[in-house]
């Protein structure tokens, strides 16, 4: 019969417990998180009056959601090594963030497609307030056509099918880092594994 060890909560009876909860919970949460600033941050960009800056409510929100999304494979490194084992190389670590960073984006995808249905019009509105943002500023006007067409081609005819196969490997790739670095902060060194047993 296998024994089971259990210390502080963490089930050591089995050197590949699953990180699968990990990567399900984290990916939620960072993509709940994610959605919700693109969201309001959207809806600040429609109501706020063109300044013609760079730094628009929807650039800046687009710059903390993905500042804050990389952190997710960091983020699934510590909950597997809290909660199911301490114990993890490199490569583990690589997996479980890539996985993290590529749920993120499959989650993020979905929410974005359900709000478009509960609020049609959003994505036309944030369109035109960011048009009219571009048109306010000191540009060129072949500069301003260029940058608008780009914008309008990104939003309307951008697919969920091109954002999963475009946004997995960018955030997966960030997140497989930042699991890496996650293994270096959290997890137990094999030769010090013993000692944190006992």
């Amino acid at each position: 019969m296998e024994q089971t060890t259990s210390t502080n909560g963490r089930n050591t009876a089995s050197p590949d417990p699953g990180y699968w909860t990990s990567v399900l919970i984290v990916s939620g949460i960072f993509s709940i998180a994610g959605f919700a600033i693109n969201i309001i941050f959207g809806y600040v960009q429609i109501a706020s009056e063109p300044g013609g800056t760079v730094f628009s409510p929807m650039m800046l929100g687009s710059v903390v959601v993905c500042l804050a999304t990389c952190l997710g494979g960091l983020a699934a490194v510590w909950h597997v090594t809290r909660y199911s084992t301490p114990r993890m190389k490199l490569g583990r670590g690589a997996l479980i963030g890539f996985l993290t960073g590529a749920m993120i984006v499959l989650f993020s995808t979905l929410l974005n497609e359900l709000w478009v249905i509960f609020d049609p019009g959003y994505t036309e509105r944030l369109l035109d307030s960011v048009v009219e943002n571009v048109e306010a500023m000191d540009l060129p006007a072949d500069t301003q056509d260029q940058m608008i067409d780009q914008m309008a081609a990104g939003v309307r005819d951008t697919s969920v099918f091109q954002q999963l196969v475009v946004g997995i490997p960018v955030t997966g790739l960030l997140n497989l880092l930042t699991g890496m670095l996650g293994v270096r902060f959290f997890a137990v060194k094999e030769e010090d594994y013993e000692d944190y047993t006992e």
